[in-house]
């Protein structure tokens, strides 16, 4: 996950929790959409799970804060 030349996955990791947190959010509120969202939630949590276990994605964060904060593009 990219932008033009920098990477922000930064930017992914909150969005994926937002993304979770509103299915949890749906299917308190509704009973009957429960089981299927639980079933996804499932598979979200996996996922997710995976990215933390992963070293990738705390380099690629370090990197994007090391870039935004001296300018320094080890990518171009």
């Amino acid at each position: 996950m990219s932008r033009e030349e920098t990477p922000v996955l930064s930017g992914s990791l909150p969005a994926f929790e937002m993304f979770m947190t509103s299915w949890e959010l749906l299917a308190e509120k509704h009973a009957r959409l429960k089981p299927l969202i639980d079933i996804g939630l499932v598979w979200a949590y996996k996922y997710y799970s995976r990215m933390d276990n992963s070293r990738a994605y705390v380099i690629a964060m370090g990197m994007f804060f090391l870039i935004r904060d001296t300018g320094v593009n080890f990518f171009a």
